[in-house]
């Protein structure tokens, strides 16, 4: 899954790959009512074969805006919330992962939520980056995984 990203740390532009997805309160599980019961998926783990050179991170659910139509806490509570979210290990915001990685869990496949950063959202939620390097940016992720699908195939 090739998605954009609101990251917590790294620099606009990087591509990332989650390790680890997790809820909006920091745990690695997804849950989900099915005929009004409680079905939770435990230890979302997004696999992907990966060089070291590449940037990993936990993802979470929890947007935190405060630029929608209806909010409810404040600028220093979105802050803090944001804080604890990267004192937990989170640096990418990424509201399919935890979803993506489950469906994967239950499925028996391997697969990954690889990513480009657009804002760093300790320091802000709005983009201000050109249309034409946000362009180039999304390519990043889709070659990223081109080039390990290549390889991979190159294998066999």
């Amino acid at each position: 899954q090739m998605r954009r990203l609101r990251a917590l740390l790294y620099n606009t532009g990087s591509v990332v790959i989650t390790k680890q997805a997790v809820d909006a309160t920091f745990k690695p599980q997804f849950e989900q009512i099915i005929l009004g019961k409680s079905s939770s998926v435990q230890d979302l783990i997004a696999e992907m074969y990966t060089s070291t050179s590449l940037m990993t991170c936990h993802a979470f659910v929890g947007q935190a805006r405060l630029d929608g139509a209806i909010c409810t806490y404040t600028e220093e509570e979105k802050m803090q919330y944001l804080k604890e979210a990267h004192k937990t290990g989170v640096r990418n915001i990424e509201m399919e992962s935890s979803v993506f990685a489950a469906m994967c869990n239950l499925s028996g496949l391997k697969g990954a939520v690889v990513c480009v950063t657009l804002l760093n959202r300790l320091e802000g939620d709005q983009i201000s980056t050109p249309h034409d390097v946000m362009k180039e940016y999304q390519t990043r992720p889709q070659k990223l995984v081109g080039q390990l699908i290549k390889n991979h195939l190159g294998k066999k």
